[in-house]
């Protein structure tokens, strides 16, 4: 599990005014990796799904609506290539 400070760190938030979005956008990383096959439940996680994790949660950190500036906003493409090694098939 990524950790509260952890993610403070990766978004260098030295504040506490937003720690409860950020526990939020935690959870909605895991649950979503979770919900598309990847196990979450190592503990300690992978470090690339660590990783995987605080760069959603920066994602989300950064555009908390769907778009921002009138332009769609995407998942950054390196999450899907930190977690292919641990995602299991649905085939």
């Amino acid at each position: 599990m990524v950790t509260l400070a952890a993610a403070k760190t990766h978004l260098s938030v030295d504040f506490d005014d937003d720690e409860a979005a950020i526990e939020r956008f935690i959870a909605a990383a895991s649950a979503h990796l979770a919900s598309i096959g990847v196990d979450m439940n190592a503990d300690p996680l992978p470090e690339p799904l660590s990783m995987a994790v605080l760069m959603l949660v920066g994602h989300f950190y950064m555009n908390r609506e769907a778009t921002a500036d009138a332009h769609l906003i995407e998942t950054p493409l390196a999450v899907d290539r930190l977690i292919a090694p641990y995602r299991e098939s649905f085939a």
